[in-house]
């Protein structure tokens, strides 16, 4: 999350004006670049200027537009709430079919290769794709939570750890992530994805029940739980998801 101290900077790169975040962090002692759902962040250490900040930035200009352009070409267009339009489901799409019904209750249902979703009659067409798309939240993380709930507590069985507190929330930028006191956060976006990509998050999380950090140990560990995680983590990273994003 950007903290207040974060700017947003405007640099010419490559005959293109590119919008860049700028953080400041006492961890760091050197300048850092990561592309993201959010675009370039560069991270600096406190006593560094951000005019080294702009110059790192246009020295690094092929890496930064081939990131961007390899980052949008992976992102699916937004979905808008109307009949017709596709969702993810496992790396395969579901098509979203809208009914109207007499209840002010939304309820959504899965149907074979559609998700049902029935809405009060009465909205306007900008409130029902607000409440379409409200719901289908709503739903992706009873989806999530309940296919990746005994998927994590079989790999924490695996790994002799502890039985996992699981939650799903809707996240930007990570897939999942793992805390001290055992609990795990997964992403109810990552259900979009192919199956076998979700496996490989929930092991990796599991594996930090164990291991916090990303140390050999902790890649000993992913390596005997999932010996091909090195090319499940490349798949996740390049694969689009299927359907619209939401």
């Amino acid at each position: 999350m950007a903290g207040s101290e974060d700017q947003v900077r405007q640099i010419e790169l490559a005959d293109r004006a590119l919008m860049y975040t700028l953080k400041r962090s006492t961890r760091r002692r050197t300048i850092g670049l990561k592309v993201s759902e959010d675009g370039l962040t560069v991270t600096l250490p406190v006593r560094v200027s951000v005019r080294e900040a702009d110059a790192v930035v246009r020295e690094k200009a092929s890496w930064v537009i081939d990131r961007l352009e390899r980052r949008q070409a992976r992102t699916p267009p937004a979905l808008k709430g109307v009949d017709g339009e596709r969702i993810g489901w496992l790396g395969e799409e579901l098509r979203l079919t809208v009914r109207p019904h007499d209840r002010a209750r939304s309820t959504v249902v899965r149907e074979a290769d559609q998700v049902v979703v029935s809405i009060d009659r009465q909205l306007t067409p900008l409130d029902s794709r607000k409440v379409v798309l409200a719901a289908l939240k709503r739903w992706r993380k009873g989806e999530a939570l309940d296919l990746m709930t005994p998927k994590l507590e079989r790999y924490a069985e695996a790994l002799g750890a502890k039985r996992p507190k699981v939650s799903v929330r809707e996240q930007k930028a990570r897939w999942g992530s793992c805390s001290s006191d055992g609990s795990i956060r997964m992403n109810a976006r990552l259900i979009a994805y192919p199956e076998s990509l979700v496996d490989y998050v929930c092991a990796h999380e599991a594996c930090h029940l164990l291991v916090m950090d990303h140390s050999p140990r902790f890649h000993r560990l992913l390596d005997e739980l999932m010996p091909d995680q090195r090319r499940r983590q490349r798949a996740l990273r390049d694969t689009r998801p299927a359907g619209g994003a939401f």
